[in-house]
């Protein structure tokens, strides 16, 4: 608790702030991943096998930290834990990889900034916050924004690529909506436990729908390696870093990483699959970025508790 005397707020630890550069570097890089194992393994396939390598080997480290014997938490509350696996992990993994046949590794980056947005409107439908002339500020900007991107950019807008960038924002929903989940209904439970529970119980989610969504071809060893390093290392560490930070930063500052992501993402897609750079992106991605900064201003009431 913050002295009341305290005149400016603490700065995070630099610990902390290495592990949130490195997050939104790995999580920027998951789409460079996903435009080589989406289209060898199809979206469901390829979310299904990244979120099961991910719970295994979790599970393997929890198991050898014993870490989920009784808890003073109490008894595993299953129906949240199955709601935001749903949201937090199998309903976005299967909509990026079926957006990832269709658009750059770029795009699904800078789309992927819209998490903020979606959280502030949330918390205006469904937590009592008061519409903001901001927020709808906001609202208008993102779409400028997203519409600069697709219709503008590298990438023709079709009925492939709107229907892909309507994947993205049913994405970036379901992860605001897992992450104010998590926070009021998990936020007592260990980082490690969160994540290996939602990620195993999202592979059991997928697993009946694999069956619609089987490789035609024999996938690649690049693809191989590909669906490995979104499971061990965009999946299973990565959550382990993004529910540490939630812990140690609060929410709203953990998910601002959000906001890094699209930066690491369209310069690995630029040096690993030469994928274009151009103004437009810049400023559509630019929009983005102010409408989710616009969104994470306080209100009044918020400033005023925090006082």
């Amino acid at each position: 608790m913050v002295a009341a005397n305290s005149s400016r707020p603490s700065r995070p630890a630099p610990i902390n702030l290495l592990l949130f550069f490195g997050l939104a570097a790995i999580w920027g890089a998951s789409f460079l991943f996903l435009r080589y194992a989406s289209p060898a393994f199809g979206p469901i396939l390829a979310a299904e096998l990244r979120v099961s390598i991910a719970f295994f080997c979790l599970l393997a480290l929890s198991s050898l930290l014993a870490i989920f014997r009784d808890r003073a938490s109490g008894p595993t509350p299953w129906r949240v834990f199955t709601v935001v696996a749903a949201l937090n992990s199998a309903v976005p993994f299967a909509l990026y990889g079926y957006a990832a046949l269709h658009l750059p590794a770029g795009y699904l980056a800078i789309l992927n900034a819209l998490v903020p947005l979606w959280g502030g409107l949330l918390a205006t439908a469904f937590l009592g916050e008061q519409l903001r002339l901001g927020l709808v500020g906001a609202v208008l900007l993102a779409g400028v924004g997203v519409g600069m991107i697709v219709q503008l950019g590298p990438v023709s807008l079709n009925l492939q690529t709107g229907f892909a960038v309507l994947a993205c924002a049913g994405a970036t929903l379901c992860y605001a909506i897992a992450g104010q989940l998590t926070t009021r209904f998990l936020s007592d439970r260990s980082p490690l436990e969160n994540a290996t529970k939602s990620l195993g119980l999202a592979s059991l989610l997928l697993l009946p729908l694999i069956v619609f969504d089987l490789p035609t071809a024999e996938p690649t060893p690049q693809a191989w390696a590909s669906v490995l390093a979104l499971g061990l290392l965009c999946s299973a560490f990565a959550y382990l870093l993004f529910f540490r930070l939630i812990a140690q930063l609060g929410p709203i500052k953990a998910t601002s990483v959000t906001f890094l992501i699209p930066a690491f993402g369209v310069l690995w897609g630029h040096l690993f699959l030469n994928e274009p750079l151009t103004w437009v992106m810049g400023l559509g991605f630019a929009l983005v970025l102010m409408a989710s900064l616009i969104v994470l201003q306080p209100t009044r009431e918020t400033a005023a508790s925090s006082a």
